[in-house]
């Protein structure tokens, strides 16, 4: 196995600067190269300006922080990477840039030494093509910030040596990094599942389907991603969203993949994030994350100050204690014997799906969602105390009248109570979504027909209780699952392609792009025919090839296999 010692890389912005300080820390002698004196001491002063944050913290002491600094020498000129064993390109993302130097380091550089692209998504083969020595070409993809993110993508192309391949491998070990080694195909790993799901979410937020700051917490919340897909799309840039995108579409031609119009708008007229100032949202400055034009934080009038709990479980329980904790005069039935006429009037009726646990009788995982139960049949399920869920819930259904909002948790409870409810009786489903690191979100699903009094009264009382709301068109999936079943699915596709096994692309977005968990750990979690029969209605809703569950997905769901194992 070939040592590398001494490292070059060329363009010292924010992402080659971090990448320098990746190496330096290592013990790597690093020589740093961008296009001018002026270019090469900025990078200078973006390493100053980190590793004095770093001592500021407590992270690095004075002594190792010259030790870093001492270890890097700064160049405008690329004839100073003569002696490098491995000489990283990190420049803008443009082909004709990378190959026009790649073709100038050939003649500067030993034969043995390794050149490696940071790119993020253009062809590794198409940049090698243009070199004498191809086989000495690679990727080595670092993610921003470099020095924080442990992922590192190494990019193979049909050329590439095995032994330049075990060496950056090795390398990028020593760095303390996670590398994941895929070959040469647009987007790698990372950037085709994480450009497509923020390509979805502009689009979402482009029709009006929900607003920017709710589609921000269904990511953040309901998923427990590190930050909402708005938010993040402009900390990259949405120039690089779109470039990306670009590459994608160029090479795959699939619609999810496409720039949306708005993020294409976005990009004409400048604004292009938080480099700019001004993109999804508008801030302080170029360059700050501090977001002006948020909107002012009030408090929701019309919580319900008396809310009725229909339902057993967990969900009921905590529903219970948390409008219970914030003042709201609780009901909680929990019997379906009780008597149910006591609840006309009270503003506001959850129905909430039932105990957990297997029903003999039924085969149900759920007792009050029991699938092949006859609503008709009202003691078809013994675990239900004898009364099918249909029943229990339509008997309270039918106690209520216009002055009651009644709000069912889950699709099945709400289908299950049409033609039993007084057509005065607002209906505003929700989906309460279990806790993420970032809280607990509630949906609140807005009918075509929906009285906006009744969604506000709803969306209050969730949120007194101290849920994170948000309110969006009752649509399949929602928000949430609508932006993370496809994503998923697409995870799902890249598997079955042979691209990438399941571990390295959960390395890949947890590693890279900061998942709490992988996406196969997900699914694993939700079940995966969970995934695939939410996907199966969006895609009967919405009549979009793109989100009918991938072969590999219905496979696992049929024979209840996780992923992960």
């Amino acid at each position: 196995m070939r040592e590398i010692t001494t490292v070059g890389v060329i363009g010292l912005g924010t992402m080659g600067a971090g990448i320098v300080e990746v190496f330096a820390k290592a013990g790597l002698s690093v020589v740093g190269v961008d296009g001018t004196p002026e270019l090469a001491e900025r990078g200078r002063g973006f390493l100053e300006a980190s590793t004095g944050r770093a001592v500021a913290k407590g992270r690095l002491s004075e002594e190792d922080q010259a030790a870093v600094l001492g270890r890097v020498t700064w160049s405008h000129r690329l004839t100073d990477l003569a002696g490098a064993d491995l000489v990283v390109e990190a420049v803008p993302e443009r082909m004709e840039i990378k190959r026009d130097i790649f073709t100038t380091l050939d003649g500067i550089v030993r034969e043995d030494a390794i050149l490696a692209s940071n790119t993020s998504s253009l062809s590794l083969t198409e940049i090698a093509a243009a070199t004498a020595q191809p086989q000495r070409v690679i990727g080595m993809h670092f993610f921003n910030p470099a020095p924080v993110l442990a992922l590192v993508e190494v990019i193979t192309t049909l050329l590439t040596d095995d032994e330049v391949t075990g060496a950056v491998r090795e390398l990028a070990v020593r760095l303390g990094k996670k590398p994941v080694v895929v070959g040469d195909r647009a987007g790698f790993v990372a950037n085709a599942l994480l450009i497509t799901y923020l390509a979805r979410a502009i689009r979402m937020y482009e029709t009006g389907h929900v607003s920017r700051e709710d589609i921000d917490a269904a990511g953040k919340v309901g998923i427990g991603l590190p930050m909402g897909p708005l938010t993040l799309a402009d900390l990259i840039g949405l120039d690089v969203v779109k470039e990306v995108c670009d590459v994608l579409y160029a090479a795959t031609h699939e619609p999810s993949a496409a720039p949306p119009a708005l993020l294409q708008q976005l990009v004409t007229v400048g604004r292009l994030g938080r480099k700019t100032g001004q993109g999804f949202y508008a801030y302080e400055k170029p360059g700050s994350g501090v977001v002006t034009d948020a909107p002012e934080a009030v408090g929701r009038p019309g919580a319900a100050s008396s809310v009725a709990v229909v339902g057993t479980g967990d969900l009921a329980t905590d529903l219970v204690d948390r409008l219970t904790a914030a003042g709201t005069t609780v009901t909680a039935v929990d019997d379906p014997g009780a008597d149910t006429a006591s609840l006309a009037g009270t503003p506001v009726v959850v129905l909430v799906g039932g105990p957990e646990g297997s029903c003999e009788d039924c085969g149900s995982g759920d007792c009050l969602i029991a699938e092949g139960v006859d609503p008709s049949d009202a003691t078809a399920c013994e675990c239900c105390h004898g009364t099918a869920p249909e029943a229990w819930f339509g008997a309270v259904a039918e106690s209520l009248d216009s002055r009651t909002v009644l709000v069912p948790t889950d699709e099945p409870s709400a289908w299950a109570l049409l033609g039993r409810i007084d057509p005065e009786v607002q209906v505003v489903p929700v989906a309460v979504h279990r806790p993420t690191r970032s809280g607990s979100l509630v949906e609140v699903a807005r009918q075509i027909d929906g009285d906006d009094d009744a969604v506000r009264s709803v969306d209050a009382t969730f949120a007194a209780a101290g849920f994170v709301t948000l309110v969006t068109r009752d649509r399949a999936g929602l928000v949430v699952d609508a932006l993370l079943y496809p994503h998923l699915n697409d995870a799902v596709r890249m598997l079955d392609s042979g691209y990438a096994g399941a571990a390295d692309i959960d390395t890949a977005m947890t590693a890279g792009c900061g998942y709490p968990q992988g996406p196969f750990a997900m699914i694993d979690e939700i079940g995966a025919d969970e995934v695939a029969d939410g996907l199966t209605d969006m895609q009967t809703e919405t009549g979009d090839p793109a989100l009918s569950p991938s072969p590999l997905l219905v496979e696992h769901a049929v024979a209840n296999r996780s992923f992960l194992g």
